[in-house]
């Protein structure tokens, strides 16, 4: 047994170790650390640095250019850091930005095509959504027996990596292939045959379309100002349990800037009901950029933060806390959303379903329905 005098790479309290030295660090320059999110630091004058693993990523006006660089050298003081540089690669996913037309893009090409060779997919066919229409994803299409399970290990294998890889660039970039993966991702453990046939479908639509991403606009007023979200959730979609899929995206300067599709904790009972749920899980990240915001001194953009449905059921049981058979037994924590709109953090509106871009993040859709929702939420125009 050897006692560490200090941390090392790949030791499980690594990342804790760095994390408590850097927090020190940063105080010592001006820095503090947000509430909110712990990987934010803040300074006066609308000076941000952001933590990620062992980068850090500096953010300041250009008059602050001084006293930003001056912060700077106070942690090269402390850190093996280089000299700064405009940041055009961020673990793989890609940002230009166009200053004369005050646009940016966010995009992962040479990494999807990177894998898209890994995979062997490299000259493969293409296809134009990442999920064919109504597919159905059960467990029942899972090998059954050990021996099966081993006749295919190797598959199996390749489809967890395959899927990691993916997941990656949804996170990061690519909100289109969210709600496939969420459905995949179920499968891992145990994968069959049509489940690796759709992960294959998948890799050739990234393969097809690795040159999109995430195109912010800030030239103009959009026609939303501010952050504002939409939400929705397909009932009892998940025929092994019957749960609810559901999905919410945020818009900023007219692109996505969060999304989420994960099917329900528990069975909804009605439509109206798994759209109110989706609401109170959608409400909770509001509830999040309400808080970012005011202490980035940024609350204008979200006072209150604009929600949209399009269920007229939920929209109603946001606002109208009667108490009916049809929603007595509506779990507490659903309730959130109806809270949030009494405080005034949020507001509910109906939309109709034809406008209702969060709804590629719970079911797969067909080619037109598909490419016009996902041009709105990542920003991208079809040729």
């Amino acid at each position: 047994m050897y006692r560490l005098l200090k941390g090392v790479p790949g030791i499980p309290q690594g990342s804790r170790l760095f994390s408590k030295k850097s927090h020190g660090i940063l105080a010592g320059v001006g820095f503090t650390r947000s509430k909110v999110d712990h990987a934010l630091y803040i300074a006066p004058n609308n000076i941000y640095l952001v933590v990620w693993v062992d980068d850090l990523f500096l953010f300041f006006p250009t008059e602050q250019a001084a006293v930003a660089g001056r912060m700077w050298q106070g942690l090269q003081a402390e850190l093996d850091l280089g000299k700064w540089s405009d940041i055009d690669d961020c673990l793989g996913c890609k940002i230009q930005r166009d200053r004369s037309s005050l646009i940016m893009t966010l995009t992962q090409t040479a990494a999807i095509k990177e894998l898209m060779v890994k995979e062997g997919l490299a000259k493969a066919n293409s296809v134009d959504t990442p999920c064919a229409t109504g597919f159905i994803f059960t467990k029942a299409d899972c090998p059954q027996t050990k021996e099966a399970q081993m006749a295919c290990s190797d598959e199996q294998t390749k489809y967890r990596s395959g899927l990691m890889s993916c997941m990656y660039f949804s996170s990061w970039s690519r909100p289109d292939i969210t709600f496939t993966i969420s459905k995949l991702a179920k499968f891992m453990h145990n994968p069959g045959p049509k489940h690796q046939a759709a992960l294959k479908r998948l890799l050739r639509y990234l393969g097809a379309t690795s040159s999109r991403g995430l195109t912010y606009s800030f030239a103009g007023h959009p026609a939303k100002a501010g952050i504002y979200g939409y939400y929705d959730a397909a009932f009892a979609d998940d025929i092994d349990t019957r749960r609810s899929t559901m999905g919410y995206n945020f818009f900023f300067e007219g692109c996505a800037i969060s999304w989420h599709s994960k099917l329900h904790t528990y069975v909804t009972t009605s439509s109206n009901h798994s759209e109110y749920c989706a609401g109170a899980k959608a409400a909770r990240e509001a509830k999040m950029f309400q808080m970012l915001m005011t202490e980035l001194d940024f609350a204008l953009y979200v006072s209150p933060i604009d929600l949209f449905s399009d269920s007229q059921g939920a929209t109603a049981m946001s606002y109208n806390p009667v108490n009916r058979n049809a929603s007595k037994h509506v779990d507490l924590a659903d309730h959130y959303v109806r809270e949030q709109v009494e405080r005034g953090t949020i507001t509910v509106t109906y939309v109709s379903t034809k406008d209702m871009v969060a709804d590629a993040l719970t079911k797969s859709l067909p080619k037109d329905q598909f490419n016009k929702l996902m041009g709105q939420v990542m920003g991208y125009i079809l040729g």
